[in-house]
């Protein structure tokens, strides 16, 4: 990678773990970003996986640490639901992953710039169903696809549809970043076992680079969350996810 490649990967990285750290949701807007910079989708995917990993992490303990989110007093329905984003998560990444590797890299690019499109229309529209534990687990299972075959779409599929489901914002905040936190470690070796890298220097470069990112980010947006409204959060990362979703697909048929 050349200098100005390197210091526009540092900043997408940083924005991406700052949003998500925030508000549960934004890491895999990143992902169209890097392709529109030359990267090859099966290599930027597990990367992003691992990076969120760190960053899912991080953000759980500094929201507990900023009282964001009561993690050590979660209501039994809230571990109950959080088992079950990560084990259902699992088939649903494994799956995933298969048709990933299997795919063109045409079809995986197509995907990403509909499903990104998509989840900005879902959070723009607020929409609101009775709970119901079949629901959750639809819910975690597409979650999860979108994770390994994307590298993104898990956090606005898991916490907006654990809201429209009638769950607070706090709460289904929590379950998604440390759900995600394990599914995307997950996602990771499993790219790692079935694939492998094609190019372990430039992995092991964007590993380092949004690694750090993962790590200086999440406090930040921790304590964003404090002083900012939900909504507005919402509308932002809607509008912009449906924005890279087209320029994914203009890139796909035109360049």
């Amino acid at each position: 990678m050349d200098f100005i490649v390197i210091v526009l990967v540092i900043l997408l990285a940083f924005i991406a773990a700052f949003i998500d750290s925030s508000f549960g949701m934004g890491y895999g807007m990143i992902a169209p970003m890097l392709l529109l910079l030359g990267f090859d989708a099966l290599l930027i995917i597990p990367v992003l996986l691992l990076s969120q990993m760190i960053c899912g992490f991080m953000g759980t303990i500094f929201h507990s640490i900023y009282r964001n989110i009561e993690v050590s007093t979660e209501k039994e329905r809230d571990i109950k639901i959080t088992s079950i984003f990560t084990i259902s998560g699992m088939v649903g990444m494994l799956g995933a992953i298969f048709l990933a590797i299997n795919l063109s890299e045409m079809f995986v690019n197509l995907y990403i710039g509909i499903m990104i499109i998509v989840v900005g229309i879902i959070i723009l529209k607020k929409i609101s169903f009775q709970f119901s534990w079949n629901k959750i687990y639809i819910i975690s299972a597409l979650a999860a696809f979108n994770k390994a075959i994307t590298g993104g779409g898990y956090g606005p599929i898991a916490t907006t549809g654990q809201m429209v489901t009638g769950r607070g914002h706090k709460e289904a905040i929590a379950v998604s970043n440390f759900a995600e936190a394990f599914l995307s470690g997950f996602g990771f070796l499993l790219y790692y076992i079935l694939n492998g890298f094609s190019d372990l220097d430039l992995v092991f470069q964007l590993i380092i680079i949004m690694g750090i990112t993962s790590i200086i980010a999440p406090p930040l947006g921790a304590l964003l969350l404090k002083n900012i409204k939900k909504d507005n959060a919402n509308k932002i990362i809607g509008s912009v996810s449906i924005l890279l979703g087209v320029i994914t697909l203009i890139r796909m048929f035109f360049f």
